[in-house]
């Protein structure tokens, strides 16, 4: 960090005039909305929709156009022409259509057609592999995963921020907290130092005792001074992801949602993670499928109904018109290894998807149950802190009457105050601690 920067940090500790609240809601919702990384996670949710739609794309009717003519020494030896569109329907079936025009000297004999030109209307089919299943109806499915998939890729990121931004908001209100229990502490050691210069004048302290003071209030001048530092690092911290701070903004304690009770843990299915990691093993069980169906040989069937130009004939009762023409095709390879490999890997895939999915939900399981425990355990330390704490300020305000008395020592006296500085800053920390693992537990369950 620049000089300057932290100055201007440091700066905003010593102006508590102009002091105002910075709620933690008010940070959380712009980190939201405005942090690069909230933008990255609704870029990450878009990505979905693409995906989705690119995978329609194998939907779209196909227009195409192919022209081949050939001349030589002033003779056309052929001019062949056609339109067609085609279109993959979403099972299946392939439905196409178009009209082939030929002329010329020396046509070929298969590609001779009625003068007017031919349309045609086709039907193709695949028998074994591509009947059940095949690429089209895959992707499609694994478009609609990937809407829901990229959707919690993006909840994962607002989840890391949301916590990231918690714990560095906690960390700053206890960094406030332990300073101005120093500076509390600095102000009583200061003031009494101050009585005893005048009672030392008036012959009623010896001199020994304002230069124990002096120690005293020089030791807690180092403390606060300490203090402040971790302030400076902590509102940095905060100033990172929130970064509209103005000059004087202070925390508002600490954010309510981490202070109350926590309901019983439950599970983690809708956890982010949990919903990316299911979703993958969905989309890895479809991989998985298609490269299954590659196993099976090739056999498609063509029919292409033909006409005379664009009229096509009529078809009766029978599925055989006048004029058609109809194709079959088969090829398997031997040994058929690169379909066999496909579909071991595929299972592979399946296999670890599934092992990550168990493996991620037990880990968050487990380990949102024990920041549960843990922030029942805090919240009883918390309130033995503060009983304490209290005990320990009857008990210094006991001793400042025997010291006024004259039945104590300044060194009792400060040994009190240390004591019941130390009990504070227990607290502070138990505190902290318990709105951590409230802010853990949370964050492991995304429920904020």
């Amino acid at each position: 960090m620049k000089p300057i920067f932290f100055l201007a940090f440091f700066g905003l500790l010593l102006a508590p005039a102009a002091a105002q609240n910075l709620p933690y809601d008010q940070t959380i919702d712009w980190v939201l909305n405005n942090h690069p990384l909230a933008a990255a996670a609704d870029a990450v949710e878009q990505r979905g929709a693409a995906e989705l739609m690119k995978f329609r794309g194998a939907l779209d009717p196909k227009l195409s156009v192919n022209y081949d003519r050939k001349d030589f020494k002033g003779t056309e030896y052929f001019d062949y022409g056609e339109a067609a569109v085609e279109w993959q329907s979403p099972f299946a079936v392939k439905v196409a259509g178009g009209y082939q025009r030929a002329e010329g000297t020396y046509l070929n004999a298969e590609r001779t057609i009625p003068s007017a030109g031919q349309g045609y209307l086709a039907l193709k089919l695949p028998l074994l592999r591509g009947l059940m299943t095949d690429a089209t109806r895959i992707g499609l499915k694994r478009g609609e995963l990937a809407v829901d998939r990229q959707r919690a890729l993006a909840d994962v990121i607002r989840n890391e921020l949301r916590y990231d931004l918690a714990v560095r908001y906690l960390q700053w209100t206890f960094a406030v907290e332990v300073l101005d229990l120093n500076r509390e502490m600095e102000t009583t050691i200061a003031e009494r130092l101050a009585n005893y210069r005048v009672l030392l004048q008036q012959g009623d302290k010896a001199e020994v005792d304002t230069l124990e003071a002096s120690v005293y209030l020089g030791t807690q001048q180092q403390m606060v001074r300490q203090a402040e530092i971790d302030l400076v690092l902590a509102q940095q911290a905060v100033a990172e992801m929130y970064w509209p701070m103005t000059e004087g903004e202070v925390p508002v304690t600490l954010p309510a949602e981490f202070l109350v009770n926590l309901p019983a843990p439950g599970t983690v299915e809708s956890h982010p993670e949990i919903r990316q990691l299911a979703l993958s093993l969905a989309d890895a069980s479809l991989s998985r499928d298609l490269k299954r169906e590659q196993l099976k040989p090739e056999l498609n069937l063509s029919y292409y109904l033909l006409g005379d130009g664009f009229a096509l004939p009529e078809m009766d009762a029978s599925p055989f018109a006048e004029a058609y023409k109809f194709g079959l095709t088969a090829s398997y390879p031997i040994l058929n290894r690169k379909a066999r490999a496909g579909a071991q890997l595929g299972e592979l895939k399946v296999l670890e998807s599934e092992a990550k999915l168990g493996a991620k939900t037990q880990a968050l399981f487990t380990k949102a149950g024990a920041y549960y425990g843990a922030s029942r355990q805090y919240l009883q330390q918390l309130n033995s802190g503060e009983i304490l704490a209290n005990q320990a300020a009857q008990l210094l305000a006991a001793e400042r009457e025997l010291y006024d008395l004259g039945e104590s020592t300044q060194f009792v006296l400060n040994q009190r105050e240390q004591a019941l500085l130390k009990a504070r800053m227990d607290v502070a920390k138990l505190r902290l601690s318990r709105a951590k693992a409230v802010a853990t537990y949370r964050y492991l369950r995304a429920v904020w």
